[in-house]
């Protein structure tokens, strides 16, 4: 019987090598990309949205109140703290103390609390308008 074992040549153990060496690294960058990438991550932050300069809207965040997230997503004036904020100014826009005020909605509703003591969820939408009395 002859032997029919075919000798591999530097260059096929070379390429072997690089195909080896490519696929591990594939296998650990999806390893390390699966690990430090969360979609339903809540430290995912969406972007406010501004309608015009009177409205505000923005996700809210479970077990964070709606003033912390405003202070986290606007520029503002307040007076008052916490829960006995009142605020005055958003992102440059202030209320006519004569006859405007910024308005807190949650999912479209006029909240039944002061942003310092609305507790936000996830699945919240906090919008702010300037409205008029």
């Amino acid at each position: 019987m002859k032997n029919t074992i075919k000798k591999i040549t530097s260059k096929q153990i070379i390429g072997a090598a690089v195909i080896v060496f490519l696929i591990a690294i594939a296998v650990i960058g999806g390893i390390y990309y699966n690990q430090s990438v969360d979609i339903s991550s809540s430290n995912i932050q969406t972007p406010p949205t501004t309608i015009n300069k009177s409205e505000l809207s923005y996700k809210g965040k479970d077990g964070t109140t709606a003033l912390a997230l405003l202070q986290q997503t606007a520029t503002i004036k307040m007076t008052g703290s916490g829960e006995m904020a009142y605020v005055t100014s958003i992102n440059g826009t202030a209320a006519n103390p004569k006859n405007q005020y910024w308005q807190l909605f949650i999912n479209g509703k006029s909240s039944m609390v002061g942003a310092g003591s609305l507790v936000t969820k996830n699945s919240d939408t906090i919008t702010w308008k300037l409205s008029s009395f």
